[in-house]
């Protein structure tokens, strides 16, 4: 698949802008990586692996490249973070969480997670 590669143990995106390899995240797995890049191309006019829905493209023409980036990284390390926070945080032992299919109703990456990312960083 287009933009992804397996490092570290780890599934990773990434796509080429003007030259320069443009680190887009760590996640799960290889679909998730393969759905991030995905949204990466549609931004860059690229294709993507798999075809992204009209609601999705809609929702992505909404964003300016830099925005994009910024939203998805912080989604992705939102996500980490209440993984390990949750984890942690109980004395009884629980069912790992499983990782995001980043498919969800607002598509990959979703601006579902996004929408946690601007709950928690919005001023009061």
């Amino acid at each position: 698949m287009r933009g992804v590669y397996f490092k570290n143990m780890k599934w990773q995106a990434a796509i080429k802008v003007d030259k320069k390899q443009i680190h887009l995240g760590t996640v799960g797995s290889q679909e998730e990586a393969a759905r991030l890049y995905d949204r990466a191309a549609f931004m860059c006019g690229r294709e993507p692996n798999f075809e992204l829905s009209e609601e999705e493209q809609q929702e992505l023409k909404r964003f300016k490249w830099d925005e994009f980036l910024t939203m998805t990284r912080s989604s992705i390390t939102n996500k980490r973070h209440k993984r390990e926070l949750g984890e942690g945080s109980r004395k009884k032992p629980r069912a790992p969480l499983q990782s995001s299919n980043w498919k969800g109703e607002h598509g990959v990456g979703g601006f579902l997670a996004l929408e946690d990312v601007e709950r928690h960083t919005t001023v009061s």
